[in-house]
């Protein structure tokens, strides 16, 4: 098996059945997406196939934000293929590729943790680390009167929202107008703050089932220290709690310091492990 000739190629839209079919047989997997993504994934993102006929051997897909990054939302190896050889073999045709895309650096949110080492043996180290925070919906404080005037957002203002979390956020954690929309017409509910008619803040609340996740916080740091973030928080908190969930959950990095110290103060706790984000720049 290790003396067979391995050939990398660009996935193609064709590849989609063998391509899910193999993340549905293989142990070593790492998968950030739904099923129903991968064919977008393929017409705009970035797939690297490995196979040698007619078997797959493996699978790496790399998703541009937009920015000079992109991030590997899957990774997976056949068995028997030892996984520092599996994924250097993927990333070597992926870099010259990616380079040509623009994109600089590479980014992995480390969910699985067999993919630390051979990431690790080829160039990535850990950048940050993301942390989850819960608490149940049981006595969340009323939402202030102020600052801001909240409402639910409008199509057409979704361009001065990526604005204002391309303010408030440093790449490569920056949402551009696609994913902003992309997160409207999923489910979740987003809401704008306006300070004297400017669009200064916003926050996406989403329900799973009797979890209610807050999926976005931003104030345009002109516009921070006012109360303005606690007050989209709260507003979120009692609208997912109406909505039927027993328990909030919302994530931020660890380094993010001033995010951390407002959710404490509302009494989130740290949930979980903190997961690794890893890195490798390519220029």
């Amino acid at each position: 098996m290790f003396g067979t000739r391995v050939d990398v190629r660009r996935g193609r839209t064709t590849d989609t059945p063998e391509i899910l079919h193999f993340f549905t047989r293989v142990r070593r997997r790492y998968v950030s997406f739904g099923d129903e993504d991968l064919p977008w994934l393929l017409r705009h993102g970035l797939v690297f196939v490995a196979e040698a006929p007619p078997l797959l051997w493996g699978v790496l897909v790399v998703k541009r934000t937009g920015t000079p990054h992109g991030f590997i939302r899957a990774l997976g190896l056949i068995d028997g293929w030892p996984a520092e050889v599996g994924v250097h073999t993927l990333l070597a045709h992926a870099y010259p590729v990616l380079q040509q895309e623009n994109v600089e650096v590479l980014h992995c949110i480390l969910t699985e943790t067999w993919l630390h080492a051979p990431l690790e043996a080829n160039g990535f180290t850990v950048a940050e680390r993301i942390i989850t925070l819960l608490r149940h919906t049981r006595d969340i404080p009323r939402p202030p009167a102020g600052p801001a005037r909240l409402r639910l957002v409008r199509p057409d203002e979704l361009t001065q929202v990526a604005a204002v979390d391309a303010a408030a956020f440093p790449p490569p954690w920056q949402y551009t107008r696609a994913v902003l929309a992309a997160m409207l017409t999923t489910g979740g509910r987003m809401t704008v703050a306006e300070v004297d008619g400017a669009l200064v803040g916003y926050a996406c609340a989403e329900l799973r089932g009797d979890t209610g996740h807050i999926a976005r916080l931003a104030v345009h740091p002109n516009y921070q220290n006012r109360g303005i973030g606690r007050q989209l928080l709260l507003d979120a908190m009692h609208y997912l709690a109406a909505a039927g969930a027993t328990r909030l959950t919302l994530n931020t990095q660890q380094t993010n310091r001033p995010a951390l110290h407002l959710y404490e103060t509302l009494q989130f706790r740290r949930f979980g492990r903190a997961i690794p984000v890893m890195e490798k720049r390519l220029r």
